[in-house]
């Protein structure tokens, strides 16, 4: 029997800022620099919440899952 994948999570800025105790300025900063991925929806924009983890944030090149 194969294994379902559950939709991936996703996050608004506001919800990812308070995940990382810190401005959503910067977290523009990591989706501009590549750190995070995000995507926008219409005015919003959407961060996959399986790319904020501390590897990716503070690694010189991000590993995406």
């Amino acid at each position: 029997m194969e294994k379902q994948k559950s939709p991936p999570d996703f996050w608004t800025k506001k919800e990812t800022s308070h995940h990382l105790r810190s401005s959503t300025k910067t977290v523009e900063r990591l989706i501009s620099n590549g750190r995070i991925r995000a995507f926008k929806m219409g005015r919003k924009v959407l961060i996959y919440a399986e790319t904020v983890t501390e590897e990716n944030i503070n690694s010189i090149k991000p590993k995406y899952i």
